[in-house]
């Protein structure tokens, strides 16, 4: 079964019905749910997590909304989300540096080293980072 990363960008759309992809992600969520349709780990990180919760917040100025999605993220069994280590922080901060042609968040340098390491190469992403960064992305 394919490994896939679940980036922030897509899990806002996911939980936020204002969001300008949350259709392509119910049609994403409908197709899986396809008899034949291909199936998927989805695993993300720590960070992505952190900054899933935040956008929400700052977006809807509503706690209650941004601890909804936070708590169905957590108590997933469908997203295994992955604790960053010191290597992965440190591989991370050196890719961050390694690239100033790239306008990279430190998160995204953080999910590009977690996927290397992983061998994922797709993300359900609306991010182009992860396009310019070699890896495939979903919906």
């Amino acid at each position: 079964m394919e490994h896939l990363f679940v980036d922030t960008t897509y899990l806002v759309a996911r939980f936020s019905k204002r969001d300008r992809h949350h259709r392509a992600v119910e049609e994403f969520i409908r197709a899986q749910r396809e008899p034949g349709a291909p199936r998927y780990r989805f695993v993300t990180s720590d960070y992505v997590f952190d900054e899933v919760i935040t956008t929400l917040l700052f977006r809807s100025g509503r706690h209650d909304e941004a601890a909804r999605a936070g708590a169905a993220l957590r108590g997933s069994e469908a997203v295994e989300i992955l604790h960053v280590d010191e290597s992965t922080a440190d591989d991370a901060w050196a890719l961050f540096l390694d690239r100033p042609d790239k306008l990279w968040s430190f998160t995204d340098c953080v999910s590009f080293v977690l996927m290397d390491r992983l061998g994922i190469r797709s993300a359900l992403s609306f991010d182009r980072n992860f396009r310019e960064a070699g890896f495939a992305t979903l919906p």
